[in-house]
């Protein structure tokens, strides 16, 4: 008997919604047998098990800990690099005596290399306070630089390839050529000493051959497979899959906030026609994951933000700030955004359920204050009459040129805001029943998991 049944999660914001807790749950109360990864490595989603367990993982799926196999897809960009550096965290540091075991990679898979890395930081530290925002993994880089240089693209079943450091050198040199106006302009004084690390770096020979060699022991370690892998053995595994991805519906790069967006396609039509490609015919779940409230790391519109309730709503979220990213930025719950997301991947229809993380804090705080509609948003070229952002679904320029144009209403938008109120009495049943009910009725999905707390047993799955 064949996987009958696959849940594809997926955030609904612009990251950092509880993915990784989600998906955790869920593949282990399904029992899954794997967690198919797509999106980017530089994704950092947070596990914390009911037996202590807490790990960020990157390329390892959130079921590792259960001993559940990860699949890198062919539509992951991976970092070799990484793969070795998570291994030895799982191994040396967590107890997972062989991480590597779990593991199979796509030999399709993309790769990004610390110059890619080098270049995204060069490019966002030369915005200097007009930050696009960005990890700072070179992913992006990455994908932009195999669509541009075909020939400088470097898969998975390359790192076998006797020519491999004439690949990462021509990148080296791509790069070089690429930054060279950004190195002879003007960067920030607080910046300056990173942007000469870079460059230095850049211009390491001993950079290069670390990169290679990292990359050929990558190789040996990892187990590669071919094309047909998805299909003819995780499929005909019996039982349920994950499909894990990184981002969020609002960074996909044709229906996010330009310029404020990831290079990758991160809505659910992409995974389902990878595995009906590969000749899946059972049931997909698509779950739509967001917080109880608003989360935006990094620049980019977030209408609800209030810096007043960061103290509030982030104890323990464990986002850190930093340079490339920026900072982590909270407000109320946004259902014009919500809904903006859910029809962006097709409308209420194209999921089957909601799951809500981080509702405890909300508990904590006695109220949860949501964003209906909002003041200002009475442009009829990018909202309707009702106050909901228009969708357009194009995948061109002038689409872009739309989403930023849409992006700088967004930042004019003043959020009209609701407030329900939480006592201490009420029981986790009724809170379900407040976020269900509230929900449904605004965004046309019922509500399957709420998170009131940090471990699979504090999810309440209905």
């Amino acid at each position: 008997m064949a996987t009958n049944k696959i849940y594809v999660v997926t955030d609904l914001g612009p990251g950092d919604g509880g993915k990784g807790g989600v998906v955790h749950s869920i593949a282990t109360r399904m029992r899954a047998h794997t967690v198919i990864k797509v999106g980017g490595a530089q994704g950092s989603h947070g596990v914390r098990t009911s037996r202590g367990e807490r790990f960020a993982f990157s390329q390892w799926g959130c079921g590792t800990f259960e001993g559940i196999r990860t699949h890198l897809s062919h539509r992951i960009v991976v970092t070799p690099e990484g793969i070795l550096n998570e291994a030895d965290a799982l191994r040396f540091e967590h107890g997972v005596h062989d991480p590597f075991a779990l593991l199979t990679v796509d030999e399709r898979a993309l790769c990004a290399s610390p110059y890619h890395r080098i270049a995204s930081s060069i490019i966002e530290l030369a915005r200097g306070n007009d930050p696009r925002g960005t990890i700072g993994s070179g992913v992006g880089v990455a994908v932009r630089m195999a669509a541009r240089f075909p020939d400088l693209v470097i898969r998975v079943r390359d790192l076998t390839r006797p020519d491999l450091r004439d690949r990462i050198a021509a990148t080296r040199a791509q790069v070089r050529h690429d930054l060279a106006p950004l190195f002879a302009g003007d960067f920030l004084p607080e910046d300056r000493a990173m942007v000469e690390e870079e460059r230095e770096l850049l211009n390491d020979d001993g950079l290069l051959d670390y990169v290679e060699h990292r990359f050929r022991e990558a190789s040996k370690q990892a187990r590669i497979v071919g094309p047909e892998y998805l299909g003819q053995v995780i499929l005909a595994r019996e039982g349920a899959a994950v499909v894990e991805s990184s981002h969020g519906v609002l960074t996909d790069v044709y229906r996010g906030f330009h310029p404020h967006t990831s290079a990758l396609r991160t809505l659910p039509c992409f995974t389902r026609a990878m595995l009906e490609d590969a000749g899946f015919r059972g049931k997909i779940v698509n779950l739509g994951v967001t917080r109880g409230y608003q989360i935006r790391h990094g620049a980019g519109p977030l209408p609800t933000e209030n810096p007043s309730m960061s103290e509030n709503l982030l104890p323990g979220s464990n986002k850190d700030e930093n340079r490339y990213q920026g900072k982590v930025r909270v407000g109320p719950m946004d259902l014009v955004l919500n809904r903006y997301a859910i029809d962006a991947c097709g409308g209420p229809e194209a999921f089957d359920g909601l799951a809500i993380t981080w509702f405890d804090q909300i508990q904590v705080n006695g109220e949860w204050h949501v964003c209906h509609r909002y003041a200002n948003a009475d442009d009829p070229d990018f909202f309707t009459p009702a106050g909901m952002i228009k969708v357009r679904h194009d995948d061109d320029d002038a689409q872009l040129a739309h989403q930023e144009a849409l992006g700088r209403r967004l930042f004019a938008c003043v959020p009209e805001l609701s407030t329900h109120r939480i006592p201490q009495e009420m029981t986790q049943g009724d809170v379900y029943a407040l976020c269900a009910e509230t929900l449904k009725d605004a965004l046309g999905v019922p509500v399957r998991l709420v998170s009131f707390g940090p471990t699979e047993r504090d999810k309440v799955l209905r």
